[in-house]
Order: C-alpha cells, then sequence, then structure tokens
C-alpha cells in the first residue's frame, strides 16, 4: 500500500469518527479558553540522532498528525455552517411553498364558489322558465 492510499484510509477512519464523537454536538469546537491537549511523540519514539531519521515515515506521520487535527477541527465547524445554510435555503423554500399553496387554494375556492353560483343560476333560470311556461315547478 502506496503514502497516498494510507493517507486516504487514515482520513476515512478519522471522518467516521470525528461524525461519531462530533455528530449533533458543539462540545467538538474548542472555546478560545480552553486548553487544546495536541498529541506529541512518545520520547522512545524519537531518533537518538538526525542521521538516524527516517524522512519520509517522519513526514508520513507529521502528514496523519495534521490532517487528524485538521479533521477534528474542521469537521465540527463546516457541519454547523453547512447547518446554517440548510436551514436557511429550508426556510426560503418553505415560505415559497407556503406562498405557492396560498395562491392555488385561493385561486380553488375562487372557481369552485363561481361553479356553484353559476350552477345555481341555471338551476334557478330553469325553475323562472318551467313556471313561466306553465309547467309545475318540479322538486328542489
Amino acid at each position: 500500500m502506496n503514502s497516498d492510499e494510507e493517507l486516504e484510509r487514515l482520513a476515512g477512519q478519522l471522518r467516521a469518527a470525528a461524525a461519531v464523537t462530533t455528530e449533533g454536538s458543539d462540545d467538538a469546537i474548542p472555546m478560545l479558553t480552553e486548553v487544546v491537549e495536541v498529541p506529541r511523540y512518545d520520547v522512545s519514539e524519537l531518533p537518538g540522532t538526525l542521521t538516524a531519521v527516517d524522512w519520509s515515515q517522519l513526514a508520513l506521520r507529521v502528514q496523519e498528525n495534521v490532517l487528524e487535527r485538521m479533521l477534528s477541527r474542521s469537521e465540527a465547524l463546516l457541519d454547523a455552517q453547512l447547518r446554517a445554510n440548510l436551514q436557511a435555503v429550508i426556510g426560503r423554500a418553505a415560505e415559497s411553498l407556503a406562498a405557492d399553496l396560498g395562491t392555488t387554494l385561493e385561486q380553488l375556492i375562487r372557481d369552485l364558489v363561481a361553479r356553484a353560483v353559476t350552477e345555481e343560476l341555471t338551476r334557478v333560470h330553469d325553475e323562472v322558465v318551467r313556471v313561466r311556461s306553465g309547467h309545475a315547478p318540479g322538486p328542489r
């Protein structure tokens, strides 16, 4: 497995872990007054001299640590920002839908009333014509 695949795998694990720990909680966002614990390297893991350093391994480890810290902080902030934006969009959509429903309902009621008035006028007209022509009025 190359280092890019390893980073992608680690990033996926970190996202999943961050989603579980920060879901629905503002506790994941550090406050300015809080002390944030940063993981440090264990002294036993550090090389004794600079010549003994495996620079590619060290670079990979630093990338992993930076990625882990960024994901743990940024996902909570991004989630909150996304949630706020979605709430605004959903609010506008709900207002638009309510306005459209109100307009449609108003037009439907107008049409129903107009049809009922027309039917009643037609019935009254037919009854007047029947009475004038000498026929007995029909049942209502």
